[in-house]
């Protein structure tokens, strides 16, 4: 058995879990000693057998749960929610005539333009308890509104459009109608959308944004703790008022000084300070700093720097310093690097570094991860070459319980880059009223300038922190996911009923691109409905991937001319590389990670001229709190200092008033649920929940032919009047590779599996019944699978403290990243020991890994589907 770090694993069975839930097997499956198939199994928990989830890896590929009174791990791909106040299944309700009636997991048909939802579900009637089951299809429409940082799609508008039971009579039918009326829910139905996602991933092939670049960054590569500082351009420096004889760089993230009596440099380093002639290199600890430092203005601007002074006495060497003027990626290795087999691949993993590095040695390759583009060299000195749209086969057999899956979202065919695409084109909507009450400024350094934008009759305002664009006669505002008209450039501003179609003809060229992914989507009398896709903050879909950034290299804005005195006005553009940026699945979303890239994450993150004051804002206002799970910052800053999305908030949450409602929150209210607008994940009509049915497996289906299917212990089987009979398995289940989406794999089949068949015809009694299921099934069954496994991921990233920068060390920091492990004892070590061994065994060998683990600075990788150690926990 491959080696398993079991830092997490002992934890999470020996400590108070950071959350604990129910959950039942969805199949019969086996009940492990430890996270993977190489473990002992202790026995088997039959379909519906219920458990306690104690906590989950990155993934929700293996969950450490209860059953029975032993401690064990379970696949989280067969553990469905059991919570009776969320939405567990299968979910079974009394009626008032003593009748129950079971709903087992909805299975979407369609989402159309992801506001009409389509769906079908298999239901179970009993008229008593020991009368004899009938099962049928119920279908149920609704419309939804999407809320993606809380992982939540509210639909409202709940209707049943068809209630097929071939075995019952037309009496019998009507009678039953009337108590599924009663058991559906009224008001909002509030669901997972990573269940939703995964279950419509397989079918839906979106297609590319055209015009994006992929020309490679600089890319430096360093095998001892480095730095990466990056200007927006040549290093510009500005006078820190009230400190003459000193100046600061505006146009980067980092805190550099330059003396001005000598031309000497001072960076911050955490609580340290490294000093140079030259920013290139030279650079030296420095144990104490000019007293002009002592005169730093006492504001949020120079807290840090401030709080920096006098310098720590530094720990070891001092870390070596890479200058750039243009947005560029560091590789750090600690050492040589360190490579380790990827199971079930000709690939090879750097395991001694934060960066996503691979090895082919079928092609002598090298391959990294660069903002969701891969590149490719014969050497990590490069040079280096887009590899996306050639990407060998063997990504997308990339195990998905490797500490390192997060890779997998940016691996064309894989099902986490289908679902992610997926995400990235939902659209975050909010209702906005017309009262008057939300407005918009826009401030210019002197005269608003305009300049043209290629290949259309537009301009945009370039000298302002605000999207302003001019079409005809009208001045068109966007600010935080709400577009604004006007008749000047100066206001002022109302929000707009309608927006020009040839704003979205702006080219990603621009770097207002952005823009033409905010759009209005509905008018009410006195309300608009706006709202905005991944693209609006940086994400896109291209070369049948998910990036990050255009790829355009934008010239930042100085305004050289402005007359004003003071600072020149400097205002950054979009950047697509030298921010560390990854794709997170747990929640969706690209973060930011890695001390080196600097205190704010990277260089979109630095000083931006206040044309109000005269000044610069520097770093904090653009990056957002810090150690908020699921970010995405703002790296375009003309999405404005508070487009952040993190997990619980959107863009429209910052707007602080009522007249701003998110989508979802609106969809509540209106819906008839809490003014709080906690919605009630399922209510009928007289408040009543259901309750999850336990004892039933969830592996039962509604066919699109109006038939219900399960599968049981490994056999596809068909229910009709005479019960369950076997069948032959869907004729694409071996088709459908794990971890593969099959709509890539097969286009055509894909556009017409997922349809429902308007001329049903199910079995009217004997065995008069197809041999074979039906193939969606193969296609449903897994999406199911995988969208348990992405509740329980996202359930326990949300529960799990977070990692806080700490410090400039290696590895040190950043952003809570999903894949990246504290490693306390070789994995190779604790899997010989570990491998097969009893949980008595086990709980004794916990005291030694947790003596080491608290020993261990830092994060280390390790390439074999280990799991990442959180403050003790995980």
């Amino acid at each position: 058995m491959r080696g398993i770090s079991l830092t997490f694993t002992l934890l999470a069975i020996a400590a108070a879990p950071a959350w604990a839930g129910p959950a039942t097997a969805t199949a019969s499956v086996n009940f492990r000693a430890g996270p993977g198939t190489g473990f002992d199994s202790l026995g088997k928990i039959a379909a519906g057998g219920q458990v306690d989830v104690k906590e989950c890896d990155d993934a929700g590929t293996w969950c450490a749960v209860s059953f029975e009174g032993k401690d064990g791990f379970v696949s989280g791909k067969y553990l469905a929610d059991a919570d009776p106040t969320g939405l567990g299944w299968p979910r079974a309700y009394k009626t008032d005539k003593g009748a129950t009636i079971t709903l087992y997991q909805p299975q979407v048909n369609a989402w159309k333009d992801f506001t009409d939802l389509d769906a079908l579900i298999a239901a179970e009637y009993k008229r008593s308890d020991d009368a004899k089951p009938i099962f049928g299809v119920i279908g149920v429409t609704g419309k939804t509104v999407t809320d993606s940082g809380s992982d939540e799609v509210v639909v409202s508008d709940i209707k049943v459009d068809e209630i097929n039971f071939s075995v019952l009579d037309r009496q019998e039918l009507a009678d039953l109608a009337l108590e599924v009326g009663k058991v559906m829910p009224v008001g909002t139905l509030t669901l997972s959308e990573d269940k939703l996602t995964a279950s419509l991933a397989d079918y839906e092939r979106l297609g590319n944004v055209e015009g994006l670049k992929a020309d490679p960054p600089p890319i430096y590569v360093s095998k001892e703790p480095a730095l990466l500082v990056q200007t927006d351009g040549k290093a510009v420096f500005a006078p820190v008022k009230g400190a003459e004889g000193l100046s600061f760089a505006v146009n980067t993230n980092w805190d550099l000084f330059k003396l001005d009596a000598d031309g000497s440099y001072y960076l911050r380093n955490e609580k340290a300070w490294l000093q140079s002639k030259d920013l290139s290199g030279g650079w030296q600890s420095a144990t104490s700093l000019p007293d002009l430092f002592g005169k730093l203005p006492d504001d949020d601007n120079w807290k840090d720097a401030k709080g920096a002074i006098p310098p720590a006495a530094g720990e070891g060497a001092a870390p070596k310093v890479i200058y750039s003027d243009k947005p560029s990626e560091l590789f750090v290795f600690d050492g040589e690097p360190k490579l380790e087999a990827v199971p079930g691949t000709g690939l090879k993993i750097a395991t001694n570094t934060e960066s996503d590095v691979f090895y082919l040695a079928q092609d002598s390759n090298w391959y990294v991860l660069v903002s969701g583009r891969w590149f490719s060299a014969a050497s990590l000195d490069g040079p280096w070459t887009f590899a996306t749209p050639n990407l060998p086969q063997d990504f997308q057999n990339i195990p998905e319980d490797a500490a390192y899956y997060t890779v997998r979202s940016s691996v064309p065919g894989a099902s986490e880059n289908a679902e992610a695409r997926l995400k990235a084109s939902i659209p975050e909507k909010a209702r906005v009223s017309l009262d008057g009450s939300v407005k918009v400024e826009v401030a210019y350094s002197g005269d608003p300038k305009f300049e043209k934008i290629d290949g259309t009759a537009l301009t945009y305002a370039v000298n302002t922190n605000e999207t302003v664009i001019q079409v005809a006669d009208k001045y068109f505002v966007l600010n935080d996911g709400i577009w604004f008209v006007g008749d000047t450039p100066t206001g002022p501003f109302t929000v707009a009923k309608a927006v020009p179609d040839e704003i979205y003809t702006i080219p990603p060229s621009s770097p207002v691109y952005n823009a033409t992914y905010v759009r209005i989507y509905d008018t009410e009398p006195d309300a608009v409905w706006v709202g905005y896709t991944m693209g609006y903050l940086g994400a896109y879909l291209a070369w049948d991937t998910f990036v990050y950034g255009t790829g355009w290299y934008y010239d930042d804005y100085w305004d050289y001319g402005w007359a004003g005195g003071g600072y020149w006005p400097y205002y950054p553009r979009p950047v697509s590389y030298g921010v560390g940026a990854f794709y997170n699945p747990a929640v969706g979303t690209f973060g930011r990670y890695g001390y080196a890239y600097g205190p704010y994450r990277g260089i979109a993150a630095g000083a931006a001229y206040n044309p109000r004051t005269g000044t610069y804002i520097r770093g904090a206002a653009g990056y957002g709190p810090a150690g908020e799970r699921g970010f995405v910052a703002a790296y375009n800053p003309r999405t404005g200092n508070a487009a952040i999305a993190r997990g619980g908030h959107n863009v429209y949450g910052s707007w602080g008033t009522a007249a701003v409602k998110r989508g979802s929150d609106f969809a509540r209210i209106s819906g008839g649920s809490t003014a709080g607008g906690a919605g009630a994940h399922w209510r009928t009509s007289d408040g009543n929940h259901g309750f999850v049915a336990g004892g039933k497996g969830g592996d039962v289906y509604a066919g699109r032919d109006g038939n219900v299917y399960r599968r049981d212990d490994g056999q596809w089987q068909k229910h009709t009047p005479d019960g369950w009979q076997p069948i032959q398995k869907p004729s694409i289940q071996d088709a459908k590779k794990a971890g593969q989406q099959f709509a890539t794999q097969h286009p055509d089949a894909a556009q017409n599996l997922n349809k429902r068949i308007d001329d049903r015809r199910p079995a009217s009694g004997g065995n008069a019944i197809g041999n074979r299921a039906p193939d969606h099934l193969a296609i449903d069954r897994a999406g199911r699978q995988i969208g348990n496994q992405r509740s329980f991921e996202h359930q326990s990233f949300n529960q799990r403290p977070l990692n806080l920068p700490s410090g400039g060390n290696f590895g040190g920091g950043g952003f809570d990243r999903p894949g990246a492990l504290v490693a306390a004892v070789s994995t190779a070590e604790v899997g010989s020991q570990a491998a097969g061994a009893s949980m008595a065994e086990v709980a004794a060998f916990m005291v030694v890994v947790a003596a080491a683990s608290a020993a261990v600075d830092g994060r280390k990788r390790t390439g074999n589907g280990s799991w990442h150690k959180r403050q003790g926990l995980c």
